[in-house]
């Protein structure tokens, strides 16, 4: 019982993603992002030093550095570690008893420890608003679009996104800034999510256009500055 080491896998493409139901365009001013359950615990199925661990850390990591630059909230979900029997109920027929009250391995992964003024609510079911403030969290910061990252893609990504659905949040689900137990079952959450619960996106979906701008303003700023460098 447990969760079994996970084989390397390629994270989906753009060429790759079923076609959208909803037109739906990500509003900045709308959304916020969920970091879902990217703790030591769940992370240890995979080798880390594997091109997938490296790619899901990293993509999420810049996931995240766009949202703070554009004012846009992060929230992270975190399991808690010993639980007793009642308190993991059904999870504990499926999965056993979870994160061990021993040990580090309830923390966020190193690379993307929460920052200051982040939210981190303690989830304690597949969708992270069981039980927990996420719903109250999203209506107190006047938000109605959720941008969905983490692991895994086709247990509590996709419970986060049908509850994010069902309380008229619309739901963004990065496809290459999550992980899951095997390309087949990745791709069948983004398959579900596309034609019953949300839009399935890409990183580059999200952030292209500003940071295409971005690159811009950089590639300008820097030619000014040699400018005066020359004079």
């Amino acid at each position: 019982m447990g969760i079994k080491k996970i084989k390397e896998y390629n994270l989906p493409v753009t060429e790759e993603l079923p076609q959208n139901k909803v037109p739906w365009e990500l509003n900045k001013n709308d959304a916020i992002l969920l970091i879902h359950d990217m703790q030591q615990y769940f992370l240890d199925a995979y080798d880390s030093k594997n091109s997938l661990y490296k790619t899901l850390v990293q993509n999420i990591k810049y996931l995240k550095e766009f949202c703070i630059r554009n004012n846009i909230p992060v929230i992270y979900s975190a399991q808690p570690k010993g639980q007793t029997d009642e308190q993991r109920g059904l999870l504990l027929d499926f999965w056993g008893k979870g994160i061990p009250q021993e040990g580090a391995s309830k923390e966020i992964v190193e690379q993307l420890q929460p920052d200051k003024n982040d939210f981190i609510i303690t989830k304690w079911r597949y969708s992270a608003f069981e039980n927990t403030d996420l719903y109250e969290i999203i209506k107190q910061l006047n938000k109605s679009q959720l941008i969905i990252c983490g692991v895994y893609a086709h247990i509590g990504c996709l419970s986060t996104t049908i509850t994010a659905f069902s309380r008229g949040i619309k739901p963004f689900f990065v496809a290459d800034a999550m992980g899951d137990f095997s390309r087949e079952k990745h791709l069948m959450a983004l398959e579900y999510v596309s034609q019953l619960a949300g839009k399935v996106v890409t990183i580059r979906d999200i952030v292209g256009k500003d940071e295409e701008k971005r690159s811009k303003r950089d590639a300008m700023s820097e030619h000014c500055h040699m400018e005066g460098l020359l004079v």
